[in-house]
């Protein structure tokens, strides 16, 4: 670094500085910090949501034989999601069964509050810009529509919105492999419903 630099540089730093430092509290307050770490809520704990009986639970939609034979990958059990369930829609989530690999995993939401795949399209249009057909007919849904990218699958079930998401970027073939599990969930959740 030139001498010429070095107090611009200088001075872009003590400037940077001030003003993250400033973010921190107003310069013109007295405040005090707002909050301490005895009164901090635990952060692993979570509103579990509470499906009403009889609802269908999304761990239950696919055997982890038929998921592995789909993802073409070694599956660990699918397990209830709750940082993402709330009131009126459960997710399970699969992840590799070697821990060491983040990737594929599957999300099957099952929604009992809001089971419009039509109100959920729409809302997925006002998010992604736009919706695709799903590549393919899917046995015992009413109406699906696919996320850009054919990755995310939205569909109509009997009385249930369900969502499948088949989460690996860059996989080839992406767009079978969800249709391939939205087929399998929306068969398994038909029969269990007796929808079939």
């Amino acid at each position: 670094m030139t001498l010429r630099l070095l107090p611009a540089w200088t001075a872009a730093a003590a400037v940077g500085a001030a003003v993250v430092l400033a973010g921190c509290t107003p310069l013109a307050s007295d405040a005090e910090p707002s909050a301490d770490a005895s009164s901090l809520a635990d952060p692993s704990l979570s509103a579990v949501a509470v499906a009403p009986a009889g609802t269908p639970d999304p761990c239950e939609m696919i055997t982890l034989k038929k998921l592995n034979g789909i993802v073409d990958v070694k599956m660990a059990d699918g397990e209830f999601n709750s940082s993402l369930s709330y009131e009126g829609r459960n997710i399970c989530e699969w992840r590799p069964k070697n821990e060491e690999r983040s990737e594929p995993r599957v999300q099957v939401e099952i929604n009992w509050e809001y089971p419009d795949p039509e109100a959920h399209q729409a809302i997925a249009e006002g998010v992604f810009g736009r919706t695709v057909k799903p590549g393919g007919k899917i046995k015992n849904a009413d109406y699906a529509y696919a996320l850009p990218g054919r990755r995310t699958i939205g569909m109509g079930v009997g009385d249930y919105f369900v969502k499948v998401s088949f989460i690996q970027p860059n996989r080839k073939g992406a767009p079978d492999i969800t249709l391939k599990l939205a087929r399998a969930v929306s068969s398994t959740l038909a029969e269990e419903i007796g929808a079939a």
